[in-house]
């Protein structure tokens, strides 16, 4: 018998298209297993795979009263995961220490993505010893000269030796954590370093993620082409993502806010997750219907 709540189970919903009665509350889980909690929206680079430029939305820095207070829902929820990122650059953050620390304390695993410019060896120590799980590093060059082109605002230098002090500082501190991955988006500018990235890293850090570029939710590359198949895409039913502000947006695609759910200023978690605006846009998705939020007609991430 196959799980109710696998991934074979919800792709056997999606495939019959069973009558939505059967689908009750149209979650297959009662609240989201991972949170995208935005600590900030601000950036100190201008990345060329990145969204920056065409963002519109107002940029600022999570309160920490809010972030405490979904935590704590989610805490209660025993949610698995929380990433303390979207888009912006989490050590701009100040007060980033001590989210990660809060969240740890209550026994959730924490996450972050970041350039990692910012990371220097002293904040290595507190990150280390903060408890975060993982951490996972924009790179996407394996030479100065690709680096620039590609991470603009950003000094390759300092990254490689930021990565360096990381890796030295736990195996000072005998830790763990955080788990250390690279990730480098495979373009047209950078595929020739693909191997000799590979080759320089390999054994030393945790993972290296090579990946290929999507289309932010339609918004890039011409954008129609979008999954073809009419696959539900998992993260209506699995993640929750909470802007800096408390808005909640659709999904992490939705760089610019543009399909807000709620806020958790004034609503908790899980109404927001069981809403009817959501509850709406499943339905869409279990009928191969991607036209309603636009952004999800021509996304990628439906691969």
């Amino acid at each position: 018998m196959t799980r109710p709540g696998s991934l074979l189970y919800r792709t056997q919903l999606a495939g019959a298209r069973l009558a939505l009665p059967l689908l009750d509350s149209l979650g297959f889980f009662k609240f989201p297993r991972t949170v995208r909690l935005e600590s900030t929206a601000n950036c100190n680079a201008d990345c060329i795979t990145c969204t920056r430029q065409v963002m519109t939305r107002k940029k600022g820095v999570m309160d920490f009263a809010l972030f405490k207070k979904v935590v704590d829902e989610c805490a209660s929820y025993k949610v698995s995961s929380i990433h303390l990122h979207n888009f912006g650059e989490p050590f701009i953050d100040k007060g980033i220490f001590d989210k990660i620390r809060y969240a740890t304390g209550k026994g959730i695993s924490t996450r972050l993505f970041s350039n990692i410019s910012l990371l220097d060896r002293a904040k290595a120590v507190e990150l280390v010893g903060s408890g975060l799980t993982r951490i996972k590093v924009s790179i996407d060059g394996n030479s100065k000269e690709t680096f620039d082109v590609i991470r603009k605002g950003l000094d390759f230098d300092k990254v490689v030796e930021n990565i360096e002090a990381l890796i030295d500082v736990k195996k000072e501190l005998n830790s763990k954590t955080p788990e250390i991955g690279l990730v480098f988006v495979e373009t047209d500018k950078n595929s020739h370093e693909r191997e000799g990235f590979m080759k320089r890293w390999k054994g030393r850090v945790d993972s290296i993620d090579i990946s290929s570029y999507h289309n932010w939710g339609g918004s890039l590359q011409g954008g129609e082409r979008g999954d073809k198949r009419g696959l539900p895409c998992l993260r209506v039913w699995q993640t929750f993502t909470v802007l800096w502000n408390g808005e909640v947006s659709i999904c992490c695609m939705d760089y610019d806010g543009k399909v807000i759910l709620g806020n958790v200023k004034k609503d908790s978690v899980y109404d927001i997750f069981h809403n009817e605006k959501l509850r709406r846009i499943r339905r869409r998705h279990l009928k191969g219907d991607f036209s309603k939020p636009k952004i999800c007609l021509s996304c990628e991430g439906r691969r």
